[in-house]
């Protein structure tokens, strides 16, 4: 046995294809894998010799399987008897076929890439591995995309073989191409000893130089003897005439490469006959290089890097950038083309395309003869490049950017946008590199400028103490309040409120009516900045105003455990900090609404954009940084900056303009969002502010230093967003004089300590540990913190240990949440630690992630079931139940917050089970229960994997994650039930079912009666809305008025509130208001774009419901227990595009426990065509309801009766009828016929006023709504 252990990996739940197949030849070679696979016949246990042998192999193939399992897993196992079914069980666990493990073993796939550096042979043992895993779910991939995948995932060193693989017309064979990149792995490793490479790869990123490496042979630096160009005199004579055989030789003799390996075609002393602008397709060039600054539209400077040529010659790249160039197509079509990461190569003789940069991005590049294409993903052209001599010139022409303006733009400019900060501030800026973006020549000077001189004054600084102590962030913040200002701003504030943090500078700013908003205003500062920042404020300093000595703020202080600190009265120059800030402050806007012309109301605006601008200023307490990197540890990027209150036009999309009307509003720009990524602007048109992010400004114009006439009114806002970056271009080339920028930073969290003109959110549930501990529930959500780590500690959820070596450890955090009873009191308070599962990756530290529910159709069925056989009905809630699942991956986690232990604050915590957060944790969870009520002799539903059955004693559960329902006729067997679950979990005994995920049920055992609905859940929709006070009518729907997709010519609501409206309204019609079914249905069609229309529509579904709070599903007993259906349809009835409406619906127990409105996914021809369909969709549900009864031990005797109100529609599924007409009819639509023929379903003529189905088709009038309402089976409470 030793030796199958050594040989066979051991089965660890992430290797079974590997696993599979060494086991497989373990028992081939030591002849028991008949047993396995059962072709072994079983002999007669008379015949002792040949049973004896049979007994002994088979115990010997049971070891084999048995012991080459990871003793973690043994447990799947149970008591291994078989070998077979030892080998079924792995494979079921460990080889489902799902599409899920589809879907994520090419996620790995996709995923998958080579560092560089990396080892060749692991990587193409990892992708192999992969290959296979794929193959033994079914998911076999062929020759050819395994060879794509492979070459796809390799690193830009691997480039040039790529594309030389690519030359071939026939795509190579796996093992051709594995050989070829194991050989190119060993040759970069004989390079790499030489000791040259490494150091020119880092020239373009580091400050080691090229000139570092001295020739032997000539004393020059820049090279060595070997590629020494005086011992290539001949080889250079030849110059581009060989432009293919040099490339070779560059790739095979010299070894060469650095940043850009060109051809040899690509030196200096090139054919005189190719223009120094041209562009030239290039095999050989890793990256796109160009001769001509003027044409980048977008630059950044570099340390120089050295580009080597195929001759041994070798140029300086000084900068890269993008380049925009109109590519003439054969057609005489014009394609833009955007070129990124181009080097800036000034003595190269002509412009490079490289073919490598474009492949890796995609592109595809074809040789054919004298020509040269390149295609895009969808098989589109977008370049052509003729062959001349031995070169392909490309057909292009290119864009020269007007001054490179975003190069290098006037100091005065800067100075504006700045908000008219200090010349030799700007300086500091440039000089220390201190933000990204910030270019102009410092050795100039400004010219005159009238605002600073109107705005800002000068006087004699107070003595400072020009010895500073160190100081944490928070550690002390200075605040002082400013005002009143002599004109209110477009809030109404007359007043401004600082924040300063002194270790940093970073400056706050809220905008006051009045100062009795300080206290209010501090204590929203101060838990959102702590909770950002995870620090504690230990100083406040401010001077002796009222506002920050009142009782209540006081008391506040002491409690939080913050010293307050005044300044002694009359001397503001203890408090210089706050004193400097708010002069500073005031000059800016002073200068900033001069020079843009814009009335004192916008001062307000002025201040927001002049503290914005201060916190990426440098400061000189901060020594060289500014206060935005000093606290947020990175240097902040200027390229969005603007000149306040000059003229810009915001892009209007599509969906908020008819076709004749502009596509920009032209407005003023006023700074940048606080609560959005985007620009602040004033509508001029409108008279409201805006925040956009598709913005074209022009800096030359000043709308308000000609008018002055703005509307004093409080404007509202709203906002315009568009893509993720400050400024988008337009499509028309004519867009391309003004330069644009388009950013290429990594998207990051909005700024979350940005200055706030007012911030107002308020939640029932705290977001963070320090927000709870400032609420006024702070006991109680302390009690529920330590409560859920009791029983993280109860149920050995994790250990404490130091985090392994390449491993990394998940971060986590509190969920705080209040669980309300039906009548909105507070039950319990429950705090949950959640592990930050979003970083985990699959295949390391999860697997498989489904978990599933039960339906509410079959809770509905068991509520029903119920009140005919008198069952009483249980609720059970698992306290902590994710905590109960074993992990079988290794996961690493941080130590919660304000739990970590003293002396242990570097370990992790090494998860033992699973917990919230991980996305593995709900089917744990839900395998631990399955396998407990398994024990119990509780038998899944095939129907419903979430309904389990006890055939002894007859008890239904039902599961829906931690809450279980159970139902049954006997008390002592409920307790027997309960008993046995809480000797394995921690469980909350919440008596007879009351209230069910949002859903109150009443039971009245005595007469047989469950009575369901949900009041509160639609009182807490109507305040949601503001309908609490509306006036109620008596149907959903007004079928007098047909609603109609939006026009030109609507007014479009806002989508966010439509579709949250619809969202709460769906989850209440699938739940226990099947009478608002047809109603929501129609209004969801208008999701996407709704208008004013569409919300009176939801609104009338809204008023209907203030005026049926208590109606409700009532299961009444009448000895009946089979289930009865309806089915109908509504031919059509949607006048968008004539298609009809399909209805349905289940009763059991004299109540709905089933029921559907959708509308049909094609056109009917004919009334008993549509309904015809609606009938395929009822039955589909009725074969699945009886599937649930046979399993539920309902008596179900013939089949089940389906009332249908059109006779053509019975006749077509009882005979081929009218096949002229019928024939045209999807297939699967004849599925009626066939369980028609098969005794499942009978079809039962009803009457049209009878058909109860009628409700999920159409808006009725109230009579009848309220008629059918009845016969569905609703009442009152």
């Amino acid at each position: 046995m030793a030796e199958h252990k050594s040989t066979v990996v051991p089965l660890d739940g992430s290797n079974y294809a590997t696993w599979k197949v060494q086991c497989k030849m373990a028992l081939i070679k030591e002849d028991v894998w008949s047993l396995v696979d059962g072709t072994e016949p079983i002999p007669d246990p008379t015949e002792t010799n040949k049973y004896s042998k049979y007994v002994l192999k088979k115990n010997k193939a049971l070891a084999i399987v048995v012991l080459s399992v990871d003793p973690k897993l043994l447990y799947l196992l149970g008591e291994p008897e078989d070998p077979k079914k030892v080998w079924n069980k792995l494979a079921d666990q460990f080889q489902k076929k799902t599409w899920s493990n589809k879907l994520q073993l090419r996620r790995r796939l996709y995923a998958l890439r080579l560092k560089e550096g990396g080892s060749v042979q692991e990587h193409i043992k990892i992708i192999t591995e992969i290959f296979n895993e794929l193959s033994v779910i079914g998911d076999q991939m062929n020759e050819e995309d395994r060879v794509v995948h492979l070459l796809a995932s390799l690193p830009e060193s691997y480039d040039m073989l790529v594309t030389a693989l690519e030359a071939n017309s026939e795509i190579p064979k796996m093992e051709f191409v594995t050989e070829k990149i194991l050989h190119e792995e060993r040759k970069s490793l004989v390079k790499d000893n030489d000791g040259i490479n490494v150091k020119q790869e880092k020239a373009f990123y580091g400050k080691e130089s090229r000139k570092t490496i001295k020739c032997h042979h000539c004393g020059k630096e820049g090279h060595i003897k070997r590629y020494c160009w005086t011992l290539k005199n001949q080889q250079t004579k030849q110059g581009a005439g060989s432009s293919g055989e040099k490339s070779n030789s560059a790739e095979g003799d010299d070894g060469n490469e650095s940043v850009g390996l060109l051809a040899a075609h690509a030196m200096s002393a090139c054919d005189k006959n190719v223009l120094a602008n041209t562009w030239i397709v290039d095999s050989g060039a890793t990256c796109h290089m160009c001769n001509n600054k003027e044409l980048f539209v977008q630059y950044n400077d570099k340390d120089s890097v050295s580009v080597s040529l195929g001759d041994g010659h070798s140029l300086e790249a000084l900068g890269s950038g993008k380049i925009i160039l109109k590519m003439l197509l054969p057609d005489n079509k014009i394609q833009k083309c955007i070129l990124s990461d181009v080097l800036y190569v000034p003595k190269l003789s002509f412009n490079l395309l490289s073919v490598s940069k474009s492949a890796k991005l995609g592109k595809v590049t074809k040789f054919s003869g004298n020509e040269c294409k390149i295609f895009c993903e969808k098989d589109n052209l977008i370049a052509f490049a003729e062959k001349k001599g031995n070169l392909y010139h490309l057909k292009c022409t290119m864009y020269v950017h007007k001054a490179n303006a975003a190069c290098k733009l006037d100091e005065n400019i800067w100075h504006r946008r700045y908000g008219h900060l200090g010349i030799d501030n700007l300086k500091i800026l440039v000089r220390d590199d201190l933000v990204d973006g910030l270019n102009f020549d410092v050795n100039k000077e400004l010219e005159f400028c009238e605002a600073c001189v109107k705005g800002k004054s000068k006087k004699s600084p107070f003595p400072c103490n020009k010895v500073k102590p160190d100081r944490e962030p928070l550690e002390l913040i200075h605040s002082d309040v400013c005002g009143k200002i002599n004109e209110k701003s477009l809030s109404k504030g007359e007043y401004f409120l600082t924040f300063i943090d002194d270790a940093t500078r970073y400056v706050w700013v809220y905008i006051l009516k009045g100062k009795h908003e300080v206290f209010a205003k501090f204590k929203e500062w101060k838990k959102c900045v702590e909770n950002q920042m995870g620090r504690k404020i230990k100083i406040l300093r401010t001077d002796n105003g009222g506002e920050y000595k009142s009782n209540d703020f006081e008391q506040y202080l002491i409690d939080e455990g913050i010293r307050h600190e005044y300044t002694i009265p009359k001397t503001p120059e203890q408090n210089g900090v706050s004193e400097r800030m708010n002069r500073t402050l005031v000059e800016q806007i002073r200068a900033m609404l001069i020079d843009s012309g814009l009335p004192h109301r916008f001062w307000a605006e002025a201040l927001s954009t002049a503290c914005y601008l201060k916190n990426r200023s440098p400061a000189r307490a901060l020594n060289g940084k500014t206060p935005g990197q000093a606290l947020m540890g990175k240097k902040p990027t200027v390229h969005h900056l603007r000149i306040f209150g000059c003229v810009c036009y915001a892009h209007v999309p599509k969906d908020e303009r008819r076709k004749l009307d502009p596509k920009s509003v032209k407005c003023i720009f006023l700074g940048y969002g606080s609560e959005v990524k985007g620009y602040r602007l004033f509508d001029l048109e409108k008279k409201r502010i805006l925040n956009s992010r598709d913005v074209t400004f022009d800096e030359s114009n000043y709308e308000f230093k000609k008018e002055k006439d703005v509307v004093q009114t409080e404007t509202p806002t709203i906002e315009i967003m568009h893509s993720e970056e400050w400024v988008s271009d337009d499509d028309d080339d004519e867009q391309l004089d003004l330069p644009v920028r388009v950013s290429e930073r990594v998207k990051r969290a909005p700024d979350m300590y940005g200055e706030w003109v007012s911030v107002g959110h308020n939640t029932s549930d705290p977001t963070s540990v320090s927000e709870a501990l400032l609420s006024d529930d702070k006991e109680h959500w302390m009690d529920a913190m330590k409560q859920e780590m009791s029983s993280i500690q109860e149920n050995d959820v994790y250990e404490l240990i130091e985090l392994p070596k390449g491993s990394k450890a998940l971060k986590c955090r509190w969920v705080f949440k209040k669980k309300i009873l039906s009548n909105g009191s507070v039950e319990r308070y429950k705090a949950r630690l959640v592990a930050q599962g979003c970083s985990q990756k699959f295949g390391i530290d999860y697997d498989e992630t489904f978990c599933p529910v039960a339906r509410f159709e079959s809770v509905r069925t068991v509520l029903a079931l119920a009140s005919q056989r008198g069952m009483m009905l249980h609720h059970m809630d698992v306290t902590t139940a994710f905590l109960n699942g074993t992990l079988m991956e290794e996961v690493y986690m941080k130590q919660p917050d304000g739990f970590v232990e003293q002396g242990k604050e570097t370990l992790v915590c090494k998860l033992k089970k699973s917990i919230y957060g991980l996305k593995q944790l709900p089917r744990c969870w839900n395998y631990a229960l399955d396998s407990s009520l398994r024990e119990l002799g509780f038998v899944q539903t095939s129907g419903d994997p979430c309904i389990y059955v006890s055939l002894e004693e007859f008890v239904i559960v039902a599961v829906y994650v931690d809450d279980i329902i159970l139902a049954c006729n006997c008390d002592d067997k409920v307790r027997k039930v309960k008993d046995s679950l809480a000797s394995q979990f921690k469980l909350k005994d919440l008596g007879e079912l009351q209230y069910f995920l949002g859903v109150k049920v009443v039971q009245d055992t005595v007469k047989g009666k469950i009575w369901i609905g949900q009041p509160l859940y639609i009182e807490n929709i109507l305040k949601k809305f503001g309908m609490e006070d509306s006036k109620p009518v008596e149907t959903p729907v007004d079928p007098n008025q047909n609603v109609c997709e939006a026009t030109d010519e609507c007014t479009l609501f806002d989508k966010e509130q439509y579709q949250s409206a619809v969202g709460s309204l769906l989850y209440l019609s699938v739940k226990t208001r099947p009478d608002i079914a047809y109603a929501v249905n129609s209004v969801t069609r208008y999701s996407t774009k709704p208008t004013s229309q569409h919300w009176k529509a939801v609104k009338r579904i809204m008023r209907y419901l203030k005026g049926t709070l208590d109606l409700g599903i009532l299961y009444n007993y009448n000895g009946s227990t089979d289930f009865v259906g309806y089915s109908d349809a509504d031919w059509a009835g949607d006048i968008n595009d004539r298609k009809s409406t399909s209805g349905y619906c289940f009763h059991l127990g004299g109540g709905p426990v089933s029921w559907s409105s959708k509308k049909q996914s094609c056109v009917a021809l004919s009334t008993a065509e549509a309904e015809y369909m609606a009938l395929a969709s009822a039955i589909q549900e009725a074969v699945w309801l009886r599937k649930l009864a046979v399993d539920i031990q309902i008596d179900c005797k013939g089949p089940l009766l389906l009332y249908e109100d059109n006779q053509s529609t019975i006749a077509m599924s009882k005979n081929p009828q009218f096949h002229g007409k019928t024939k045209h009819i999807d297939i699967k639509f004849h599925y009626v016929r066939e369980k028609c023929n098969e005794n499942v379903i009978q079809l039962v003529y009803c009457p049209t006023n009878d058909m109860v189905a009628d409700i999920f088709t159409k808006g009725l009038n109230k009579d009848k709504f309220k008629r059918l309402r009845e016969m569905l089976g609703m009442c009152l409470q």
